[in-house]
């Protein structure tokens, strides 16, 4: 009997030994990323510009307030219906900024805000004609060197796109000093997981 329960343990810890573990590295390469292809960066009160980069800027001097936001426009391709999208952050700079901040204030709170945006962003937008402000994603903090950004809450997701289109959105300055900036094909990615 002790030599038949000695013989079953054996032979369920080889099973389970051998059993597959899951490949991180292969969930890490089927996430697919999306970058932005157009970026209209919107100054107040009424310019809009096409750069190379990404500018989140808010900032009050004389007590006049600048701000800069950006339209970004992602082209998403066919193929992912019933697939979760979500975001991801990585390659930006957030530069500190202690020369323009009042004493006593945070000299750059590296916070923005993410909107969906209502129609179709285009080269030629500016701050009074431009599509509408849609729904919040939320608030992402980017980290000191830009590496990086870390959501207040929750990782938004949403479904993807059925079919093949261009995604809106618009990222916004948070506090009273903020200077966020990233190069085009990198930074803010809409990511399929």
């Amino acid at each position: 009997m002790r030599f038949t329960l000695l013989t079953a343990a054996l032979a369920l810890f080889s099973v389970s030994s051998s059993a597959p573990v899951p490949d991180a590295t292969l969930d890490t390469r089927s996430v697919q990323s999306f970058y932005p292809t157009l970026a209209v960066n919107i100054f107040t009160p009424d310019k809009g510009t096409v750069k190379g980069d990404v500018y989140v800027f808010r900032t009050t001097q004389v007590g006049i307030q600048h701000e800069t936001n950006s339209l970004l426009s992602i082209p998403f391709p066919d193929g992912h219906a019933g697939k979760t999208c979500s975001f991801a952050f990585a390659g930006g700079w957030a530069p500190p900024r202690t020369n323009w901040a009042p004493p006593g204030a945070d000299p750059n709170s590296q916070r923005v805000q993410l909107f969906t945006v209502g129609g179709t962003i285009s080269a030629t937008n500016t701050y009074t004609s431009r599509p509408y402000r849609d729904v919040s994603y939320g608030i992402f903090k980017v980290s000191n060197d830009g590496a990086t950004g870390t959501w207040d809450g929750p990782t938004p997701t949403f479904p993807c796109p059925a079919k093949a289109t261009v995604l809106g959105f618009e990222v916004a300055p948070q506090g009273d000093f903020d200077d966020v900036s990233w190069p085009l094909h990198a930074g803010l990615a809409v990511i399929v997981k």
